[in-house]
């Protein structure tokens, strides 16, 4: 599937600030499921230096640093990318994946690790406790079970504020925005011995669809499969239709815009706007 698209956030202060230095995360990354065919980043006011770089989980991103005061900064990207798989289950699962929870090497492990560490919360183990036993911790049918669990029980909606609502809040309350579903579905994972970790990108959906938001969702490795993606606000397995722009083990390091100002007292407005195109 084809994307085209723009992306535009916009921070207006109530009095000139000084502007930290800004981390960018929103251009499409190039992996074996996409690939990334045009980017363009355009920052106003223009940044006295910006760097390409990787970030600590191995993402694509851009460092932006600023001289002097500003009232307003906006970042605005457009792209082209396409994604590659309309088959999400096109692998040969290797024997360490046959049974929960997951074997691997301990140089596997090693790696794995921040991907594995759960919270802890009981809620959550109960949830995959029972997923297991009902699948006979066969691993690709419990996600797929707490993929359809999750799309069932969890009633997904729109929220402004800023940050990520803990798993045991979510399931108390049977909603919440895709964002606080993926964190869930991380903490089923991890407690059942699934490496899982936070995905940010571009859902294709609805071609009518007059604003669009960022979305979340979840990935999760299996051996000989490497990291698939899942959609339990969706209540599917990922495909063409998702557009990632970053993975990492924490919801915080695949945040779109990352920067802080200098200015005692001064308020924020931020407004954002995002046109998709999309052609399969």
């Amino acid at each position: 599937m084809l994307f085209r698209g723009e992306h535009e956030t916009s921070y207006r202060y109530s009095r000139p600030v000084f502007l930290e230095p800004h981390l960018v995360r929103l251009a499409p990354l190039g992996i074996a499921s996409q690939r990334l065919e045009a980017f363009a980043l355009e920052v106003f006011p223009a940044p006295a230096g910006r760097c390409d770089i990787l970030d600590a989980g191995g993402n694509p991103a851009t460092r932006l640093w600023f001289d002097g005061l500003h009232g307003a900064l906006t970042v605005h990207t457009r792209f082209k990318a396409r994604t590659l798989r309309a088959n999400p289950f096109d692998y040969l699962l290797d024997p360490a994946a046959a049974h929960l929870p997951l074997r691997f090497s301990e140089c596997e492990r090693a790696a794995l690790w921040p991907y594995l560490a759960a919270r802890g919360c009981p809620a959550c183990g109960e949830v995959g406790r029972e997923l297991a036993a009902d699948c006979g911790h066969v691993p690709v049918e419990f996600l797929s079970r707490l993929t359809d669990w999750l799309y069932r029980n969890v009633r997904v909606e729109a929220r402004q504020e800023a940050g990520v609502w803990e798993p045991a809040r979510t399931l108390a309350l049977s909603r919440g925005a895709c964002r606080d579903v993926t964190l869930v579905f991380l903490e089923v994972c991890r407690q059942a011995g699934l490496p899982a970790r936070y995905v940010s990108g571009y859902q294709a959906g609805d071609a009518d669809q007059d604003q669009r938001d960022l979305h979340a969702w979840p990935e999760v490795y299996l051996p000989g499969a490497g990291w698939r993606g899942y959609d339990p606000t969706l209540g599917l397995a990922v495909a063409e239709a998702h557009l990632a722009l970053c993975a990492a083990h924490h919801p915080e390091l695949c945040m779109p815009l990352a920067g802080t100002f200098r200015g005692t007292g001064v308020t924020a407005l931020l407004s954002h706007r995002i046109h998709l195109e999309t052609e399969a």
